[in-house]
């Protein structure tokens, strides 16, 4: 897998957390929700995979620079 795909990956990753984070940021104003277990799972969740996606993007950008800019891993 080349950085630019892993780049791509990871930034799409980080698309969807903001969205779905949105999605749900908007569902708890709206929807009554009860169960607050769940919603504090879902942001845990949420979160997890936005720092994992935004580190490995880092590190791929990193790597990519030190390489010379090339597209191999």
């Amino acid at each position: 897998m080349s950085l630019r795909q892993l780049e791509k990956i990871c930034f799409t990753i980080c698309l969807v957390c903001i969205v779905s984070g949105t999605v749900l940021s908007l569902a708890m104003i709206w929807l009554e929700v009860t169960e607050e277990e769940v919603i504090r799972k879902s942001w845990l969740t949420i979160l997890v995979l936005f720092l994992a996606s935004a580190l490995t993007l880092s590190v791929s950008k990193t790597l990519g620079r030190h390489h010379g800019g090339s597209d191999d891993a």
